[in-house]
């Protein structure tokens, strides 16, 4: 296939290729049918004058064998119009083997061998040939005949209805080619819509493509269906992209902060005269333009090394270290390192709502997930209010929940704040890079369970892991 054609001309080639090769199968169908059809229809004329010229023999035999040779000329010559009706010819051969034409059909210019037409010598396909004849032995006396039987007039009648039954297999075909290639093209529509389409797309810039909506498809049958699930996946394509733009964007602004930091700091170090100032001094400036340079390029580092674990679990690199786990332990494990902050912010800690649970799993990255939930409930909860741990199985696995009583969250945001670097304007004041929630998305994957957030704005969120009770260990693991 030629590189340059587009995938609109690639659907339509192949649905004329399809059709070729059903036509040629159609084709070849047919050949065959029509060969087994003459084929029965000759095998069947054989057979009838085979029936036939034993029937009529039989029938004269029996004259020649109870009566005489004369009676039997008699009633030949008296009565040709049967034999001429069929085909057949009474001839008598005398003494020398000299064959006299006595009555019937026209005398057929035989061979001096007319025993070579016998019946036991006579094959079905005899009938295609230059002498399609058939005979059969009389035995009088003295005299001895020859019944022969004519296959031009039946082999001419044979053609015309093989001609017949060419022609009507023939239309039969036509016609099934015609409603096929209705079919196709119906059917195919969807997909040459689709392949239009995604030519429309590799057309595009990325910013017209992201900017402009997917070509509607046609619907209608398991192509349409298939058509608007690629137009559904393509869509999300368009999203990936945004996020993607909107993740580099995120990177480039909050990367941009501590270089700037360390630029300026630097400059500023630079460009002090230290001809005026004391060793001491000039060493302590030293001190502490490093000392924000290097705080500068840790939250840098910092941002980059958890970006790079989120994507090190999304796709699998790291290998699951299961175990049986008690996780009302582990929760008041977690809660036990956040008693002195939660004393300082003046938050209460309640873990009344643990219940013992053991099951099989991670437990690095449960802790995880449990310090990343707990810190971002601290974070964005109010003095004087309480963060809750609570955890139980439900039957099908086992749950955990991190209350709190903060800002909340809108509904409009509860499907993004799992994205990375992604921020609601009101956090943004919090110190941060809104990756925590994208890490415990990603780890909570990883575990083979799903999260769910219930917030009401102004009045808290609570955040819930589900995890089946063993996990399933997986080849990509």
């Amino acid at each position: 296939m030629s590189s340059d054609m587009n995938a609109e001309q690639a659907s339509r080639s192949a649905q004329r290729a399809l059709f070729q090769r059903f036509l040629l199968t159609l084709l070849i169908c047919f050949i065959f049918l029509n060969a087994v059809m003459v084929f029965i229809l000759t095998y069947l004329l054989d057979y009838q004058e085979r029936k036939l010229l034993s029937s009529l023999g039989q029938e004269y035999q029996r004259i020649l064998t109870f009566e005489s040779d004369t009676k039997l000329e008699h009633v030949v010559i008296n009565n040709p119009n049967r034999l001429i009706e069929n085909a057949i010819s009474v001839v008598r051969a005398d003494s020398s083997g000299e064959l006299e034409w006595l009555s019937g059909a026209d005398r057929p210019d035989l061979p001096e061998t007319v025993s070579a037409y016998q019946s036991m010598n006579r094959r079905w396909y005899h009938l295609f040939s230059h002498a399609p004849y058939l005979s059969l032995k009389l035995d009088g006396k003295p005299s001895q005949y020859w019944l022969i039987m004519d296959g031009t007039p039946r082999r001419t009648q044979l053609f015309v209805q093989g001609t017949g039954l060419f022609v009507a297999l023939a239309a039969m075909v036509g016609l099934i080619a015609l409603i096929v290639w209705r079919l196709l093209s119906r059917t195919l529509s969807p997909l040459h819509s689709l392949a239009k389409g995604v030519d429309q797309v590799r057309g595009w810039s990325l910013d017209v493509m992201l900017e402009t909506d997917l070509p509607e498809l046609e619907s209608g049958g398991p192509l349409g269906q298939l058509s608007q699930s690629v137009q559904q996946v393509l869509n999300r394509l368009k999203e990936t992209v945004r996020g993607m733009d909107q993740t580099v964007d995120a990177i480039a602004h909050d990367v941009r902060t501590p270089l700037s930091r360390m630029i300026l700091t630097t400059e500023a170090a630079l460009s002090r005269d230290t001809a005026k100032l004391q060793p001491e001094k000039i060493e302590a400036s030293l001190r502490s333009a490093l000392s924000d340079c290097a705080e500068s390029a840790q939250q840098a580092n910092q941002m980059l090394t958890t970006l790079m674990r989120i994507h090190d679990e999304q796709v699998g690199r790291h290998v699951l270290e299961t175990q049986p786990i008690e996780l009302a332990q582990l929760l008041s494990e977690v809660a036990a390192w956040y008693e002195e902050v939660a004393e300082d912010a003046e938050i209460r800690l309640d873990t009344d709502g643990l219940e013992a649970v053991t099951f099989i799993s991670d437990a690095k990255r449960l802790i995880q997930i449990v310090v990343n939930l707990v810190d971002n409930s601290m974070k964005y909860s109010p003095a004087g209010t309480e963060v809750q741990l609570a955890c139980g199985y439900d039957g099908t696995g086992v749950w955990f929940s991190v209350t709190d009583q903060g800002m909340g969250i809108a509904p409009e945001h509860q499907a993004l704040i799992f994205r990375r670097l992604y921020r609601v304007e009101g956090s943004r004041h919090q110190p941060g890079y809104g990756l925590g929630l994208a890490m415990v998305s990603a780890m909570v994957n990883t575990l083979q369970g799903r999260i769910e957030l219930n917030s009401v704005l102004g009045e808290g969120s609570r955040f819930t892991i589900r995890l089946p009770g063993t996990m399933t260990q997986t080849s990509d693991r």
